[in-house]
């Protein structure tokens, strides 16, 4: 393909500059003029798809490492639990673990792994922690307060097949970035702005098994995502947002009217799906527009960026946020929360 041809495929379906105008990356490789130096995309002939998958997982493990260390160098509080979330790295021990045996908490903090569930990965992850909470609470916790923290480290960035110039691939190559982010979960807010959660569920969408998939290749992770995603998405949300709010014990009419909606930007197409199916104003998803504006497709990183912003944005108090989130299967999860 000559570099012509690229560039009208790249016009045409790539990710305008006006819906994600900046998206960070751990590998520097793309922005560094001397290909020579590349790590995960040297340009050569027999490496047009970058480096292999133990390459590009040597890399996400040192990173993600320096980003844990980051963390909690700031932090003057140490966990009871940590939940590490990410689907673009896996190596064992894992940065959580290899902190938690530099900082010597081997026998009081205890970790959990929330790994390749895809960009919905957050609210499962919510859910864990809600559970050890409770437990703890359940138990006395001789005093202690319980406080579960929930770290994500994206390297979406890693795994780009710098071969690949299908329409598909170029909508996942100019959407996706790289993101981390860390946030807490207790029985006591202790003055922090925070959420209590109401409620959460999920559901695989019929049919859609072929939509959206993350699977391992021999060159890194290979993303799927078909056309059909935001249709899909549209035809099941209306009943299932009714779903959710029913097991949270809320009215559906009152939460569309006054309702925040923190959807998982899983493109620009989908938070507009949602939001004309469900008749919402643009004030309404103001903050995932944002973040994609901002930040791009993070992954499961993304959503809780966007939690963020809700919370900096100093709403009232009791002010409901209903959040959508989309992953392989085709899968939707949901949850309500309340801004404490």
């Amino acid at each position: 393909m000559s570099p012509a041809q690229y560039e009208k495929i790249h016009q045409r379906y790539a990710i305008k500059e006006a819906l994600i105008a900046k998206r960070a990356f751990e590998c520097g490789d793309v922005t560094d003029p001397d290909f020579g130096n590349a790590r995960i995309y040297p340009v050569g002939p027999g490496q047009w798809s970058g480096a292999d998958i133990g390459v590009r997982t040597q890399f996400f493990s040192e990173r993600a490492q320096a980003v844990f260390n980051e963390f909690y160098e700031r932090s003057e509080r140490t966990p009871s639990h940590i939940v590490h979330v990410t689907c673009t790295g896996y190596r064992s021990p894992s940065a959580a673990q290899l902190l938690v045996a530099r900082k010597g908490w081997g026998s009081r903090v205890g970790v959990t792994h929330a790994y390749h569930m895809g960009c919905y990965a957050s609210l499962p992850a919510v859910r864990v922690a809600e559970g050890l909470v409770a437990v703890a609470d359940s138990k006395g916790d001789d005093g202690r307060d319980f406080t579960v923290d929930i770290v994500h480290t994206e390297m979406c960035g890693l795994h780009m097949n710098a071969a690949a110039n299908s329409a598909e691939q170029i909508v996942v190559q100019s959407l996706f970035a790289d993101g981390h982010i860390k946030y807490s979960a207790g029985s006591h807010p202790n003055g922090y702005a925070s959420y209590r959660v109401l409620g959460i569920k999920e559901m695989v969408v019929a049919d859609s098994e072929a939509d959206m998939s993350w699977s391992p290749e021999s060159w890194g992770l290979q993303m799927n995502l078909s056309r059909e995603v935001p249709e899909k998405i549209r035809t099941g949300i209306h009943a299932f947002f009714e779903g959710l709010a029913a097991q949270s014990g809320l009215d559906v009419k009152a939460l569309l009217a006054e309702g925040v909606f923190a959807i998982h930007p899983g493109g620009p197409k989908i938070i507009q799906s949602v939001q004309e199916i469900l008749g919402l104003s643009d004030s309404q998803t103001k903050f995932s527009k944002q973040v994609l504006h901002d930040r791009g497709n993070m992954s499961s990183a993304t959503l809780p960026h966007v939690w963020a912003e809700i919370l900096e944005s100093k709403l009232a108090t009791g002010t409901k946020v209903i959040s959508f989130a989309f992953g392989p299967g085709l899968t939707i999860f949901g949850s309500i929360f309340e801004i404490n």
